[in-house]
């Protein structure tokens, strides 16, 4: 299986025409054994899943490792899988809960630097462009900063929201998910994911407001 492709090179949500379209039946080749079309499978949302991972670990290397675990229980899961979502829902669901579970071991540990020097927000000199659409939510974003120093002011603000604000935010206004799919991967209620949504942008919106 190949290690996901570096940030910047996966896509935040799927191209277009690419989640649903063949997925069925790439699944039922895979289920029946097909190596060939599970490695499709992979090729098509490892940069989804991986995309997903970094926005909640906040970690390039802790991103790749999660993605491969994530994948191996795709795999290992894949008979379980009857059709009553989409493929890329059920993944997600994967995805969203083996990374809660990674995040719930380290919570409570102090900041630390990345892997390599790497900060934990992941900061490159490059970071990816989807944050810019949390930046937007607070007033005059649109003149805070320069595009990459605004999305690294996001980024870093993000990795200090509440574990529940966070992976609301990541799916909803990075991912892009609807209510219906965040309440499905969460397990909660439509009301709450409303709710919750509605918390976690007057808390983002309050940890911007020092960087007008």
């Amino acid at each position: 299986m190949q290690r996901p492709a570096a940030a910047g090179a996966g896509s935040a949500v799927p191209p277009a025409g690419m989640a649903g379209d063949e997925d069925p039946g790439l699944v039922d080749r895979a289920q029946a054994g097909d190596a060939g079309a599970f490695e499709t499978l992979v090729r098509r949302y490892q940069g989804w899943v991986f995309t997903l991972a970094l926005r909640m670990v906040g970690d390039r290397a802790e991103a790749e490792d999660l993605a491969q675990e994530i994948f191996l229980k795709a795999y290992r899961g894949l008979k379980r899988f009857r059709g009553a979502s989409r493929f890329s829902t059920w993944l997600y669901s994967i995805t969203s809960h083996h990374c809660l579970n990674h995040l719930k071991a380290r919570w409570r540990q102090p900041p630390r630097q990345g892997r390599g020097g790497e900060r934990p927000d992941g900061g490159g000199d490059d970071p990816p462009a989807p944050v810019d659409r949390l930046a937007d939510e607070a007033p005059r974003a649109d003149v805070l900063l320069e595009r990459a120093d605004r999305a690294r002011i996001v980024q870093a603000e993000l990795a200090h929201l509440t574990r529940e604000h966070r992976i609301i935010l990541v799916l909803r206004e990075i991912q892009g998910l609807s209510y219906e799919e965040i309440a499905q991967i969460l397990g909660v209620e439509l009301g709450t994911v409303r709710s919750r949504l509605h918390r976690a942008r007057m808390e983002m919106k309050a940890r911007l407001a020092p960087h007008l």
